[in-house]
């Protein structure tokens, strides 16, 4: 290739020649041929923002395996640099740059434009010269007379178009996380995507900006994704905490992943609940990057909070910790220092089979599950004459699904109920498991052939934190600052992964966006309060971490 570069120059030496690296063979070569006997031409190698093998290992100043992650400069994407070539490249490179996906689809485009034909590969030393020519040009030596070459090395071919990772605003990046489908497979009954997507644009985003990055798949298709900015040592460490899974779309009305702005709200599945949230938590981590904080501060974009919150489950079992946790769920710029749990229950109520006409063989499980519903009712009321918590009030119980039955001529020998029993402070599995129990045996001696089985499911403990905490009162303040206002604190509806982190010992309260429809038919975002929440994000990071 640089001999053909050679010929075809007839005598002319190039200023500059930019090459892709993968293992990096291929610019080993560049570097020998242009390195050696007397030439001087500059060599700029380029690689994939999400595998910035040989740029990382520049940088650390010695050879070792990096993480690679996803990008459609596949033949790019490479963990390890060639040993070979290593040193080559160490000595002889003027610069190594990285471009994101986007810049290398947009580098292809204007290609096309001029009648050339190439694949991402091959579109990234275009999006290389793009960069340093905006940037860095007199650092190169460049000016509008240099001869630049740029290595194409692949040809066309399908991939999928990414999204802009260069946004660098809380508006515009929710737009984008809000276009992005996650719908939550577990719940959504519609088969969702999942994370996969919206993981590998966060991934990609982070990356772009050089934030650590760690990718966590336990489970296969739902994966979380953690960014840090390291702190110099000695001071406390910040966990933002967000999902990034959402319910499902199948009932919104318009387009669920438009993005689209209106009078000063920003429409789409995910944009309250919560896509506003890792945006501003994204932008204020790319912010605190400038500054030196002493502590680390952690953006955690996890999976699955809809249904079971495997991934901030994933991410406390890899160990990861934090100092004090904020989860960005929406609660319109108020705090959220509690919130109830829940208990999850299932009654099979037992009849016996038979001939819709044979009543003297019969046990009918529907018509007993109705004697246990008009308990479960009144046992409800019970519950809500109870001493309240201060916040949070009483807790409650529903019923949330019934099934029994196969045909209309038929006794039905099976009936069960699902329910919930939502939970304060004092409450516990056992205690819900000791209500219902006494219920069903009450109905048991009272009530002739009632048989049941009583089988208790997923659970979640309430959460709370004072509000006069050191980190809670901390806070307050500079929100207060960045409000305007006096800070309402508040018990919030509804469970959230808070509770996962304080029982690890983390203190953790809530703050998120203003809006309304979560889970509704129409949902949006406030765009004032998704900048608000942005700058009280930043400026609490700064202050605790200082």
């Amino acid at each position: 290739m640089v001999t053909e570069i050679d010929h075809q120059l007839d005598g002319q030496i190039p200023d500059l020649v930019i090459t892709p690296v993968g293992v990096g063979s291929l610019a080993q070569a560049v570097v020998t041929h242009y390195k050696s006997n007397g030439r001087a031409t500059g060599v700029l190698a380029v690689e994939a923002d999400a595998s910035p093998c040989l740029w990382k290992c520049l940088r650390n100043g010695k050879l070792e395996v990096q993480a690679a992650g996803t990008t459609i400069m596949a033949g790019m994407n490479c963990s390890t640099v060639s040993s070979l070539a290593w040193p080559v490249l160490s000595a002889g490179l003027d610069a190594c740059i990285t471009v994101s996906d986007a810049e290398a689809h947009t580098s292809l485009q204007q290609l096309e434009s001029v009648s050339v034909s190439a694949g991402p590969c091959g579109g990234a030393a275009l999006a290389a010269l793009r960069h340093v020519s905006s940037n860095y040009s007199s650092d190169l030596g460049l000016t509008r007379d240099s001869i630049v070459v740029l290595l194409c090395t692949e040809a066309p071919r399908p991939y999928e178009e990414p999204f802009d990772v260069s946004v660098s605003d809380p508006v515009s990046l929710t737009q984008c996380l809000v276009r992005i489908d996650s719908t939550n497979p577990g719940s959504s009954g519609d088969d969702g995507p999942g994370e996969g997507a919206i993981a590998g644009f966060i991934s990609a985003w982070l990356q772009h900006r050089d934030i650590e990055t760690h990718w966590l798949e336990k489970t296969t298709g739902r994966p979380s994704v953690l960014g840090i900015v390291r702190g110099i040592g000695g001071g406390e460490s910040l966990m933002l905490n967000g999902h990034i899974d959402t319910v499902k779309s199948i009932s919104y009305d318009g387009n669920p992943f438009s993005g689209d702005i209106k009078n000063g709200k920003l429409y789409g599945r995910g944009s309250y609940d919560m896509k506003a949230g890792i945006a501003a938590s994204l932008i204020a981590l790319a912010q605190i990057k400038v500054e030196k904080l002493h502590g680390d501060v952690l953006v955690a974009c996890v999976a699955d909070e809809e249904n079971l919150s495997f991934g901030t489950e994933e991410l406390l079992d890899a160990g990861w910790r934090a100092d004090g946790a904020i989860v960005c769920e929406p609660t319109g710029l108020d705090v959220v220092i509690a919130h109830q749990g829940f208990v999850w229950f299932t009654v099979d109520i037992i009849g016996t089979a038979a001939h819709g006409s044979r009543y003297d063989l019969g046990v009918d499980a529907i018509c007993k599950a109705g004697q246990f519903l008009v308990k479960l009712d009144h046992y409800g009321r019970d519950i809500l004459r109870r001493k309240a918590h201060p916040i949070l009030g009483t807790g409650s119980i529903h019923a949330s699904m019934i099934k029994g039955g196969e045909e209309a001529s038929s006794y039905p020998a099976l009936c069960t109920i699902t329910g919930e029993r939502r939970t304060i402070p004092g409450d516990s599995v056992a205690s819900v498991e000791a209500g219902l129990r006494q219920i069903l045996d009450e109905l048991s001696e009272a009530v002739p052939d009632f048989k049941y089985f009583l089988r208790m499911g997923f659970n979640r403990e309430p959460f709370e934190v004072a509000k006069d905490s050191a980190f809670v009162s901390n806070a307050l303040g500079t929100i207060r600052q960045v409000l305007g206002r006096d800070v309402v604190c508040k018990a919030g509806f509804g469970w959230a992964d808070s509770a996962l982190l304080a029982d690890k010992g983390i203190p953790t309260f809530l703050i998120g966006v203003d809006g309304a429809g979560a889970h509704a038919d129409t949902e949006y975002a406030s765009i004032s309060s998704i900048k608000n929440l942005t700058d009280i994000l930043t400026g609490i990071a700064l202050d605790f971490c200082k």
